[in-house]
């Protein structure tokens, strides 16, 4: 609970310095990707795809952005029944302005991961950690109000493994490709 009122204030007085002191923008995004990672359950790993999409919401100045973001994941495999995945965090990224209408960025975020699935025996597990990691990608400025961003994002999960009734499953790192429309706007 103090991590989340810290992590508010924080973002309150962020956005008030950057209002009085910087040429700044709202920012409102739709993101889609592709995302993998490896689960092991016994032997040997397998690699689970899946489908996301979320949206975001943040603020940018002349090069740095920041977002508190929601993604769901659409995943479906042959070992286990997914029933619901979210992955919800926020992302600080650090723009490297490269030509006027185009951005290369690199950034970090944190995070959680949520999961709750049927095992190989049918139990329901309810599995959830924090990640953090890296994101990278370029920015397209498509007139005064658009962005469209194509990135990869690499997450690292805090507690990768997951035991009940003695059943282990191990969880590896996110790697996700996504792309990204941004709405950008003046608030005053």
């Amino acid at each position: 609970m103090v991590k989340k009122i810290l992590l508010a204030s924080l973002l309150l007085v962020s956005a008030s310095y950057a209002k009085d002191n910087y040429s700044s923008s709202s920012l409102v995004g739709f993101e889609a990707g592709y995302s993998n990672f490896d689960v092991q359950y016994n032997n040997p790993k397998e690699k689970e795809k899946f489908g996301i999409a979320g949206m975001k919401v943040g603020a940018e100045t002349d090069n740095f952005r920041m977002f508190i973001s929601a993604r769901n994941a659409f995943m479906d495999s042959s070992n286990v029944d997914y029933s619901s995945s979210y992955l919800y965090g926020i992302e600080f990224q650090y723009m490297f302005n490269i030509h006027e209408k185009v951005n290369f960025f690199v950034g970090a975020n944190y995070g959680r991961m949520s999961l709750e699935f049927d095992d190989v025996t049918s139990a329901r597990r309810e599995y959830t950690t924090d990640y953090i990691g890296g994101d990278t990608g370029f920015n397209f400025h498509i007139g005064n109000s658009f962005d469209l961003e194509l990135g990869a994002r690499l997450m690292t999960l805090d507690d990768p493994e997951h035991t009940l009734n003695s059943i282990t499953y191990t969880f590896d790192d996110v790697l996700t490709g996504y792309v990204s429309l941004i709405y950008k706007y003046q608030m005053d």
